[in-house]
C-alpha cells in the first residue's frame, strides 16, 4: 500500500508515461522515448508477473486507495466491458500501424519528450492530470473499491491479454498458489480483504486458478491465519483457467 501511495503521488511527473496518446504522437515522431517503452515494459511485465503491476506499482491504484472511503464495498458485477477493450484495441493498432507504416526509421531516444514534459514544468500539463484522478475518484464512488480498474483503466486489457497469453502458453510466472487447501476454516477474510472483488474462497474450494484479474497484491496470502495461499514463482498447475 505504501509504495501504490508514493506512485500515486508522483502520478504528475510518471501520467506522460501512461497517458493513450504520447506513445501515438511519439512514434509518428519516428522516436521511441520512455512513454513507448513504458507501455511495452508493462505489457511484457504481464508475461512473468501478470498483473503485479496494477497490485503494487499502479498510480491508479494508489489514487483508488485514497479514493476507497467513498465507496469500499465489494463490486459483484464483474462482467468485461467490452466498449473499453475496444477501445485499448484501437489505439494498440494504432500504435502498431504507425510503426508498420511508417516511412521512417525508429530512434530509440529514451530522454526525448516526446508528446510534452512533466506535468509539473507547466500548469498546463496539470490538464490531463486532473480529469484523470477526478473520474477515478467518481468510478470508486459509482462502483466500489477498485472501480476505474474494473470499468475504465486503459492498461487493464493490455495486461489481462499478456496474463492470459502466459497461462495458455504455460509460461513460469507469479502467481498465488493454493497449497493446503485441507486447511481452509471458511473464514472467508480472502475474500473481503481481496481489492479487487474476487471470490477467493470460491477458487480455495474448488481447487481452481485465481482468474486473470487478480493483481498479485498478496493481501489474501497476509489476511489468511493457516497459510492456505502463497506466492510462487514457476509453471502454474494445469488446472481449470478462470
Amino acid at each position: 500500500m505504501f509504495i501504490l501511495l508514493i506512485s500515486f503521488a508522483v502520478f504528475p511527473i510518471t501520467i506522460v508515461y501512461l497517458a493513450p496518446a504520447p506513445p501515438i504522437i511519439s512514434l509518428q515522431a519516428g522516436v521511441i522515448n520512455m512513454s513507448v517503452i513504458t507501455i511495452f515494459t508493462i505489457f511484457i511485465s504481464g508475461f512473468v508477473f501478470r498483473r503485479a503491476f496494477c497490485g503494487w506499482l499502479c498510480p491508479g491504484g494508489g489514487c483508488q486507495l485514497v479514493a476507497n472511503p467513498l465507496n469500499n464495498k465489494r463490486l459483484y458485477n464483474q462482467k468485461r466491458n467490452r466498449f473499453r477493450v475496444i477501445l485499448v484495441s484501437i489505439w494498440v493498432v494504432m500504435m502498431i500501424s504507425t510503426v508498420i507504416l511508417g516511412d521512417q526509421v525508429l530512434k530509440f531516444e529514451p530522454g526525448n519528450p516526446g508528446a510534452g514534459k512533466f506535468a509539473t514544468s507547466e500548469i498546463r500539463y496539470f490538464l490531463p492530470y486532473i480529469p484523470v484522478v477526478v473520474f477515478m475518484f467518481l468510478f470508486v464512488l459509482m462502483f466500489g473499491k477498485r472501480g476505474f480498474c474494473h470499468k475504465g483503466c486503459w492498461i487493464y486489457p493490455i495486461l489481462e491479454f499478456s496474463t492470459w497469453t502466459g497461462k495458455i502458453i504455460h509460461s513460469p510466472s507469479l502467481y498465488i498458489e493454493i497449497k493446503n487447501k485441507k486447511d481452509c476454516n471458511d473464514c472467508k477474510l480472502c475474500t473481503i480483504n481481496c481489492s479487487m472483488s474476487i471470490d477467493i474462497n470460491s477458487y480455495v474450494h474448488t481447487n481452481t486458478r485465481l482468474p486473470n484479474n487478480c493483481i498479485q497484491c498478496g493481501t489474501c496470502v497476509d489476511k489468511c491465519p493457516n497459510d492456505v495461499l502463497k506466492f510462487s514463482f514457476g509453471i502454474e498447475k494445469k488446472l481449470t483457467i478462470s
